[in-house]
Parts: C-alpha cells; sequence; structure tokens
C-alpha cells in the first residue's frame, strides 16, 4: 500500500469479509464446532494479505466508490503517493512510503504508517517487558513440577521451562520462541489449567497471538476490526477449552466450567506471543456458554464446515466481475464524470479483441468514456478535459469526443473491420482498424465527376499494447477512401504482407489479409419473425474474435508476346504454401489439365495447392490473378499466423516453365 485511498480499499475490504464471517458465525453458533469457529478466520487472514484487486466486486463495489474519491480529492493536489489518472493497485499488503509528502492525503496516509508502526512497538515493549519480568521469576516448586510432569504423561504433552511468578492471578504461556508457563507463586494450579496451558503450548498459539497483534496494528484505526480481533483472540481461548474438555470426562467437566467462571474479573496479559486461560469477563461467559454446549460434533459437520468455508472463500478472496451497462458510459450528468472516468480506469480491456472492439465503438459514436477504457491511462486527463469543454462550451452531451478526421458521420451499419494483426518483437501487436462513414465532411472528398460523396472508408493503422489491460493507439495517419471499401474483397489494397520473385519470364507477387470479426451481432427490436439482427453498440471489454478470414492474393504476370512456346495456349499458376521455408514441393498436375482442357478457372487440388488456368489468346494482358483463403480458427495467440514461405510453378500447355520461391527476406 502506497496512498491511503490503498489503504481504505483494504480495510474496507476486510472489513466486509469479518462482517460476512461474523454474520455467518452467528447464525452457526450451536452447529458447528469451536474448531470451525477459530479456522474460518484464515479467511481473514488471506484476504488482509491479499491484496484488493479494483477490477472486482466484493460484494459493494469498494473500488469504484474510493476510485471516484480518489480522483474528485486529487485533482489538482500535487500529491506525491497517489495520481488522480492513475487506478488503484494496493499491492504488497503493508505500507510503504515513497516520497516525502506533498498532500493532505499524503499526510494522512503517514499518519496512518506511524499509528500502525507505533502500535507495534508499543506490542514489542509490552512483551519485552513482560519477558524481563518474568526472568525475575522462581524455580517452581518440585509439588508443582511433579503435577506439570503427571499433566503431560497423562495427557501426551510436551513440557517447558516454569517459572513461579508472585501476584500472578493466573497461569500463561508466554513466548512463540523458548516458550515460558508462567504460574501463580502463591497459589495451588488445577491441573486442569495446566492442561490448558500445555495445549497452547503444543498448538503454538502463542505464535498465532504474533501474528494476530501485527494483523491488529496494519488496521489500528479501523473499530471494527479492532472488535474483530477480539473475536478471534475469544475463539482461539474458545477452540482451548473444546480441546480441554475432549480430554476430560465427567465431572472435571463441569469442574473447569468453574474454574472459568471464578476468572471472570481476572486481568489478563495482553502482550503479543501470549496465551492466558483468564480473557475478560464477557469473553468468559461466551466461553462458558459454548462449554454448555459442549458435544462431540458428528463426523457430517466436517463437510458441511468445508463447504462453508469454500463458499466464504470464493466470495471472499475472489469476489465478482463488474458488470457494466450503457449508464457506465454514458453519464446523464457533467457531475457524474468523476464517477465514469473511475469506472474506465479500473475496468481496462482484458483482450486484444476486447480493446479494438471499444475503441472502435468509440470513435464511432464518438464516446470520450468509451475511448478512455482502450486508451493509455496517460490520454484519461486530456480525454476528460475535452469531454468538459464539450459540454461546458459547445452544449454537447458530457460524455461527448471528437473522433477526429474523416469520422463526423460515423456509421454502425457495417460494423468494423480488423484487418492484418501482427506481433512485434516488443510484445506489441499492429493491425489495421477499418471504419465507414456516410460523409467525409471536414475532408471534403469527391467522386471523379466532382459530386460530393456520402460514404467513405477511414483506414486507421493501430498498435495494441499491454498497460493494465489492453490499450490501442493510431500508429500513423488516417486513410479516407472513398465509398465503402470491402476489406473481403480482392480489392483490398493494403495487405499484411506482400512477397515477390521473379523467374526466367515473369514475376509472382503473393499478398497476404487477415481479417478479424468479433460477434456484435443483437436481435432488433421490436417482432422479428425472420431473425434480423442489429450490431450491438455496447463495447466489449472482454471480447473474443469468434472468426478470423485469411487471404492469399496472387498474381502472375508476364509480357505474352515474349513467351518462349508462343503467344497462344493455356496457361497455369500453382501455389503451394510452406511452413518451412526450406520445404520444396512437387506440383502434380493430377487430372486438372484433362477435365479442364477448354476452361479458364481456378481451384485448390487434393495435395492443397491452388491453381489458375487461363487460356488466352491473342488480347492477353500477360496477368493471372487467384485468391485463396476463407474463414478459420482464431488461435489461442489471437493472432493467426502466416505460412513461412510459398512455392509457385507455371505450366505452359502442360509443361512446367518456371518456378519460383517466396520468403520473407525475399520481400
Amino acid at each position: 500500500m502506497h496512498n491511503i485511498w490503498e489503504f481504505l480499499l483494504q480495510t474496507l475490504s476486510v472489513t466486509l469479509t469479518a462482517a460476512l464471517i461474523l454474520a455467518v458465525k452467528w447464525l452457526l453458533q450451536d452447529k458447528l464446532s469451536p474448531r470451525w469457529q477459530y479456522g474460518v478466520w484464515v479467511i481473514l487472514v488471506i484476504r488482509i494479505l491479499l491484496p484488493v484487486s479494483p477490477r472486482r466486486v466484493f460484494f459493494l463495489p469498494l473500488s469504484l466508490w474510493i476510485e471516484t474519491a480518489k480522483g474528485a480529492a486529487e485533482a489538482g493536489a500535487a500529491s506525491a503517493y497517489s495520481q488522480p489518472y492513475i487506478p488503484l493497485s494496493p499491492g504488497f499488503p503493508f505500507p510503504w512510503i515513497t516520497a516525502v509528502p506533498q498532500s493532505i492525503s499524503d499526510w494522512i496516509f503517514v499518519l496512518y504508517v506511524a499509528g500502525a508502526v507505533l502500535t507495534l512497538l508499543w506490542y514489542l515493549v509490552s512483551y519485552l517487558r513482560l519477558r524481563g519480568f518474568l526472568r525475575r521469576g522462581a524455580t517452581i516448586p518440585p509439588e508443582m513440577e511433579a503435577a506439570i510432569q503427571r499433566v503431560c504423561a497423562q495427557y501426551s504433552l510436551t513440557p517447558c521451562r516454569a517459572v513461579a511468578v508472585p501476584g500472578l492471578p493466573s497461569a500463561f504461556v508466554c513466548g512463540p520462541v523458548r516458550p515460558v508457563l508462567a504460574l501463580p507463586a502463591d497459589t495451588a494450579v488445577d491441573d486442569k489449567i495446566l492442561l490448558h496451558e500445555l495445549l497452547h503450548l503444543k498448538h503454538h498459539d502463542a505464535l498465532q497471538s504474533v501474528l494476530w497483534c501485527i494483523l491488529r496494528a496494519l488496521h489500528w484505526c479501523n473499530p471494527v476490526l479492532q472488535y474483530v480481533f477480539n473475536r478471534i483472540g475469544n475463539d482461539m481461548e474458545s477452540l482451548c477449552d473444546q480441546r480441554v474438555l475432549e480430554q476430560l470426562e465427567g465431572e472435571a467437566r463441569r469442574e473447569y466450567g468453574v474454574i472459568l467462571l471464578d476468572m471472570a474479573n481476572q486481568r489478563y496479559a495482553r502482550a503479543p506471543g501470549t496465551s492466558s486461560l483468564s480473557n475478560g469477563g464477557r469473553n468468559i461467559s461466551r466461553r462458558i456458554a459454548a462449554i454448555v454446549r459442549f458435544k462431540k460434533y458428528p463426523q457430517g459437520m466436517a463437510l458441511a464446515s468445508v463447504c462453508i468455508v469454500v463458499v466464504l472463500g470464493c466470495s471472499s478472496l475472489w469476489g465478482s466481475a463488474y458488470a457494466y451497462t450503457w449508464g457506465d458510459f454514458q453519464p446523464r450528468y457533467m457531475d457524474d464524470m468523476h464517477a465514469a472516468m473511475a469506472f474506465v480506469r479500473i475496468n481496462r480491456c482484458t483482450t486484444i479483441a476486447g480493446a479494438l472492439d471499444t475503441y472502435a465503438k468509440g470513435l464511432m459514436q464518438e464516446n470520450g468514456l468509451i475511448l478512455a477504457a482502450a486508451s493509455s491511462l496517460e490520454k484519461h486527463e486530456a480525454i476528460e478535459a475535452e469531454m468538459r469543454y464539450n459540454h461546458e462550451s459547445e452544449g454537447w452531451i458530457p460524455h461527448h469526443f471528437d473522433s477526429g478526421s474523416g469520422l463526423n458521420y460515423a456509421t454502425t451499419s457495417n460494423g468494423y473491420n480488423v484487418c492484418n494483426l501482427a506481433w512485434q518483437p516488443d510484445g506489441s501487436c499492429t493491425g489495421l482498424l477499418v471504419l465507414y462513414t456516410n460523409g467525409f465532411v471536414t475532408d471534403d472528398l469527391t467522386g471523379e465527376d466532382g459530386e460530393r460523396l456520402d460514404k467513405g472508408t477511414v483506414l486507421i493503422p493501430v498498435t495494441l499494447r499491454e498497460e493494465n489491460g489492453w490499450v490501442v493507439e493510431e500508429a500513423g495517419s488516417r486513410q479516407l477512401l472513398p465509398g465503402h471499401v470491402n476489406a473481403y474483397s480482392s480489392d483490398f489494397e493494403y495487405p499484411l504482407r506482400t512477397l515477390t520473385a521473379s523467374g526466367q519470364d515473369g514475376t509472382v507477387t503473393v499478398k497476404n489479409v487477415t481479417i478479424y470479426q468479433v460477434d456484435n451481432s443483437v436481435p432488433s427490436s421490436g417482432w422479428n419473425p425472420f431473425g434480423y439482427t442489429t450490431f450491438d453498440n455496447m463495447p466489449n471489454l472482454n471480447a473474443q474474435f469468434n472468426d478470423a478470414t485469411y487471404w492469399d492474393f496472387i498474381t502472375y504476370q508476364t509480357d505474352p508476346d515474349s513467351l518462349p512456346n508462343g503467344p497462344v495456349g493455356r496457361i497455369m499458376l500453382q501455389v503451394m504454401s510452406l511452413n518451412d521455408p526450406s520445404e520444396t514441393v512437387t506440383f502434380p498436375l493430377e487430372d486438372i489439365e484433362d477435365t479442364l482442357q477448354y476452361s479458364s478457372t481456378s481451384g485448390s487440388s487434393t495435395s492443397g495447392a491452388s491453381w489458375v488456368i487461363e487460356t488466352v489468346g491473342m488480347g492477353w494482358d500477360g496477368t493471372l490473378f487467384n485468391g485463396s483463403g476463407g474463414s478459420m480458427d482464431v488461435p489461442s495467440s489471437g493472432v493467426v499466423p502466416l505460412p513461412a514461405a510459398y512455392q509457385a510453378a507455371i505450366f505452359w500447355n502442360g509443361v512446367l516453365v518456371d518456378e519460383f520461391w517466396l520468403e520473407e527476406d525475399a520481400a
């Protein structure tokens, strides 16, 4: 924890977890054993030590509330420990001061850290004073030593060093390391008291006491948790009572209850690393009530206890994902902007598809909040400032954001396309975002005859990288094209990769294009007998690509008048993709030449090679073209891999006349 906001998030989430545990314990106090009543607190320990994820909801949207308050309070405060546009990330569960405090929130955090340190020092001094006091204790008399040995032998326990201390009201064990059993010097100690303390020793309860004191110090300013830690101490003693009662029989159990009752008004040691039979009148009353309920709990309750702990643990430690609605991206009033910006700071895009889907929809709808959800945190201040300016100076709705060049009339009727994704050596991913618009207003594009265009396509090169999730950055100038350009068409001139190789009499070119789709179809409103769907404008921060289309656009170009076998005939191009550049194949003609003697056509052979045959005449321009590919599953990496190389062959009248190898290095 590096600032007061992260501490608030941590301590409030711990408080909610503790409240849930207390409620369940109250409901089941007479149905589950003291072992469960104490053991269930391990969930609280994990919740304290496990950093809270701001992206998860733990019963209540605490992270959103605190992030909203932080954004409002830190705006313009110039704090050293927190910034308004950097989301909370509690991380290490212990506080740590990283710089000189500058703001009120910084000084509050320093005050909290000072309180935690002083509380720990107070516990340490108390423990050291107690150990020093016990060093002055006398050696226990032989009859007391014999009683300890008798109890240890009867119940298979291991003793520790014991001292007799004058004026001590009750026995207790002190020290997680080199423990000491402190006994009253002027009164006899009942065997059942010795059994209680030796059972504390056996189960290392003094060490557990140290843990609870450290956690208590971390949350020294939270009164609810201070009460909870008192309850935990009582549950530890109740568990020890349970262990004692399991060793005793009949009348001895009643006598043990009487001993506890006699100690109801006695003081008890509060130093860390100690255990004491006496822990205050109210707590002893609860322990006596537990003794009255004592029974051998049935074996079936063990399974029930495990199930309850699993359910509590899942809800308390993992939480649930945020469920967002349109209202989170479309605040009605500017006063709601702090909460809206807080929401997009802590709800980031978890996938590449989610980032592209969110960014595209933000541009199409001119919604700054949607754009912010897929943009770097460094840009959030500028995005919010523009939305505020647009609202206050221009009268726009609060979330309006100018999408920039070419997108003044962006339309969602054609959706959007994601093309040519490719991983880069630095771990980023590049691609091309294709959006459609019903007119270019600012750029005033016109057609060939001078008429104003009412449709256009905007190509946006983008780079994606991880920053608390995936973010999108525009990587170059946008390109504006007239008309709605179909990315699936062979006319799409913006490939991911172009490979070229020249042979004896011609050149082969292979252009690779990949297109990705997110399922954005939702049923259209109203009566819908034909299953019509419309485009879903809601951004999907966690989207996956449900389909990818891969295309090879292959072109062979030659001079038809200079071919060695004459200007007229049938020419055939076959191309095979290779996974290994060193791989070579022998192209089988199979029965293609026999069955397609007079055709101009294309297809794929059973060997996997794509082919195109052209019956040429005097007017042939020397060009063969073939497009092959189709839909394919998106791999787990999210990016369709390209072939490593291609091998191509040219046949003239069924005779191999030329071969080509196309590789990345040769491009």
